[in-house]
């Protein structure tokens, strides 16, 4: 999935996608699979990615709550 596809179904603006403008509360993406390259949001809340599998180098969202990644098999190094 493309940056495009993915403001288009998750509903976010680019600036939320790109962490610049902070997303109150929590941020529900429980049916995303993958995750565009440069993804890197500031959620007030917590963020769930449910069925996410793996998660792309470089992405290091900022969350207030906590992060649901209960499918991920691989985390990349620097991950934090």
């Amino acid at each position: 999935m493309n940056k495009q596809e993915f403001l288009e179904i998750t509903g976010l603006s680019e600036a939320q996608f790109n962490g610049l403008e902070k997303i109150e509360g929590n941020l529900f993406l429980r049916n995303v699979t993958s995750i565009p390259k440069g993804f890197n949001p500031t959620v007030g809340g917590s963020l769930y990615l449910d069925s996410l599998t793996s998660i792309p180098k470089g992405f290091n969202p900022i969350v207030g709550g906590s992060m649901d990644l209960r499918n991920v098999t691989s985390i990349p190094k620097g991950f934090n």
